[in-house]
């Protein structure tokens, strides 16, 4: 994973929380928790040293069987990383976000020098001689002296805000998380190597985890994260607990402290799972889930292994759903469900995925895994160092993702109705044919756009109406001007605007009547409006019909006041042909897809909108279209359909 890719997966200290209704609905579960308490608490754990024997061995053994190519491959870029220059991290850069709201200048600074390292040890871990140690010792160091592994964007929740960080009050936040793995990781892998070079070394490791992550998490409550704060938690939650836990297993020797911190870590991991909704939906969408659910099964397989396997979760099913949700999610190859802030392209880390088919002997699960890491590495002799822990598990499940079948599951028809998002496809087992997605919910949701009742269309897995999805991070992103960003917006959405007004950000923004059976969803989004909108109600409901590779968009609507036209709006990334009245054609590479209405009812606009974010164009090129279906009449009630029709170009 590339530094800029691995930048997109952040979250913020200010980051929207997740549905209340759900979070107030699971608070009895603590599922984690009373596993715990039932097997023994304390005692399941008392084999620690025996857990990282076999953990080391494992590892080192490993990387010993892998093929020849492969530890070339490794020693290059740790032979690269012997001549990198370690990017300095001065106080300007680090007020940058403060003073101007950029927060990807440090980012990329700070997390190269955790790529490099991570590059060193796998190299050193391959070599066995030492070569690697010096500078291995020089990125360990440098990072050591870091202020504080909390970044620009999250030290606000400190008493002194944002600006540069107060070395009295260290703050856990996502990547004081990530930074406290990543250390214990090479202290655990190469600790007599590195006592070798300097005992200082070790030595100083274990200082900064004490200061920076073990006092804090256990003297403090208050970290909204934790879920004790009075806030609802998201995966910010299980991503620093899961960090947190793995500090605790590799780095802590005192057994009192590591019990504490391995309890507590339980306890606030039971907050995110009590948060999750029955259908185990993710509201931050498939992006987000690698950070998520993605982390929830680390988290789960680091207790059950830690446990000799004591601790079992393996009939959970609602930790079942959580896994299962990301392939329900999947459209083709590296296209997803996009809704909220999830990029349209994506490739969750698949050994999260192979955690969840291993645990719950779900071969569905399993052969996606092996998809999704052929997908992501069809190299299969190189092993990627993204982060020393994502190296890790990498050597650990290479040969069980290569030996596994490489297989989406496709499945034809998912209805999550707690999250209430849908997806069906024409033809299951594969992605040729026509692939819908919509979703109802509410605007308070994780990340969330703006967006109840946006849908999406793909042809043959490739796109055809889109969620845009979100740009590069920047300070705005989670401020109060955060629906000021276009593609925030409902109007860029698949969305109405309805009297010339817009959705509304807020948990009472929301879809309400949402049913859904044999392939036809309905709601009423008139409630995702504000009261200027003068709406009533605004039924949409869309009937999809696999045979016909078809969908129909059927609307009534009833308004208290007509002020100007609604407009319908529809986001494509291919080109529109408008030269027939009622029709609209959109010319795809494989198939076309035809969209008709009534003339005598809408007006056509097509507008253009360039795209310059440098996370947006990758993935769509230099500009998206809106079309935009204009009303002609001024009634207050009414009723209209637009139909989409799918077919194969000729060959």
């Amino acid at each position: 994973m590339h530094v800029k890719k691995l930048i997109c997966t952040l979250l913020l200290f200010s980051g929207i929380s997740i549905n209340p209704k759900a979070q107030d609905a699971g608070k009895g579960r603590n599922y984690l928790y009373e596993e715990y308490r039932k097997k023994g608490s304390d005692a399941a754990f008392k084999d620690i040293t025996q857990w990282r024997e076999e953990r080391y061995r494992s590892v080192t053994e490993k990387i010993a069987a892998l093929p020849v190519a492969s530890k070339a491959l490794l020693l290059k870029e740790a032979d690269k990383a012997l001549s990198f220059s370690w990017p300095s991290l001065p106080a300007t850069l680090y007020l940058q976000y403060r003073d101007n709201g950029n927060r990807v200048n440090f980012e990329n600074a700070q997390f190269e020098r955790r790529k490099v390292l991570a590059a060193l040890v796998a190299g050193e871990l391959v070599d066995g001689k030492g070569k690697y140690i010096p500078q291995i010792v020089n990125g360990l160091w440098l990072i050591l002296e870091e202020s504080t592994w909390v970044l620009p964007a999250h030290i606000g929740a400190q008493k002194a805000g944002s600006g540069l960080p107060d070395p009295t009050e260290p703050v856990v936040d996502l990547f004081a998380g990530e930074t406290a793995a990543t250390l214990s990781w090479a202290r655990f892998l190469l600790h007599d190597q590195l006592d070798k070079f300097s005992p200082v070394v070790n030595k100083r490791i274990n200082f900064e985890l004490q200061h920076r992550i073990i006092a804090p998490f256990l003297e403090r409550t208050d970290f909204w994260w934790m879920g004790w704060a009075g806030r609802s938690v998201n995966n910010w939650n299980i991503w620093i607990n899961t960090n947190v836990l793995q500090t605790a297993l590799l780095s802590i020797n005192e057994t009192d402290i590591r019990n504490k911190v391995i309890e507590k870590t339980i306890r606030s991991a039971d907050n995110f799972v009590n948060g999750y909704p029955d259908d185990g939906g993710c509201d931050e969408g498939p992006t987000y889930w690698g950070h998520a659910g993605g982390k929830l099964i680390e988290f789960i397989d680091l207790l059950s292994s830690a446990s000799k396997h004591q601790l079992d979760w393996s009939h959970n099913e609602l930790i079942h759903r959580i896994g299962a949700y990301i392939y329900k999610m999947h459209v083709d190859s590296s296209r997803f469900v996009n809704f909220a802030d999830a990029s349209a392209s994506t490739i969750p880390p698949a050994h999260t995925v192979y955690l969840y088919g291993a645990a719950f002997h779900d071969p569905l699960l399993t052969n996606f895994a092996a998809y999704l890491s052929r997908l992501e590495n069809p190299d299969s002799n190189r092993v990627k160092t993204p982060s020393l822990a994502f190296f890790v598990y990498n050597i650990e499940y290479r040969s069980a993702l290569l030996q596994a079948k490489a297989a989406a599951p496709y499945t034809a028809e998912n209805w999550l109705p707690d999250l209430q998002v849908l997806s069906l496809r024409s033809s299951a087992g594969e992605a040729k044919g026509l692939f819908f997605a919509a979703q109802g919910g509410h605007n308070a949701e994780s990340h969330n756009h703006n967006d109840v009742g946006n849908f999406v269309l793909y042809m043959d897995g490739k796109p055809a109406l889109i969620d845009v999805g979100v740009g590069t991070y920047t300070k705005q992103t989670f401020s109060a001007d955060r629906y000021r960003l276009w593609f925030m917006q409902s109007q860029w959405h698949n969305c109405p605007t309805i009297n010339g007004i817009q959705q509304r950000d807020g948990r009472q923004f929301e879809a309400t009547a949402v049913q859904y059976a044999n392939n036809k969803l309905s709601m009423d989004i008139a409630a995702a409006y504000p009261a200027e909108a003068q709406v009533q109600s605004w039924k949409r409901t869309f009937t999809f019909n696999p045979a016909k590779t078809s969908l129909q968009l059927s609307e009534a609507y009833q308004l208290k006041e007509w002020k100007e036209p609604f407009l319908l709006h529809f986001m494509t990334c291919l080109p529109a042909d408008t030269s027939a009245p009622g029709q609209i054609l959109l010319k795809g590479s494989t198939a076309n897809l035809l969209l008709t209405y009534d003339p005598a009812l809408f007006e056509v606009i097509v507008e253009k909108q360039e795209v310059k974010d440098g996370r947006l164009s990758p993935v769509w090129g230099d500009h998206v279209t809106r079309i935009s279906l204009k009303s002609r009449g001024k009634a207050l009630t009414g009723k209209h359909s637009v139909g989409f029709t799918m077919s194969h170009n000729p060959r």
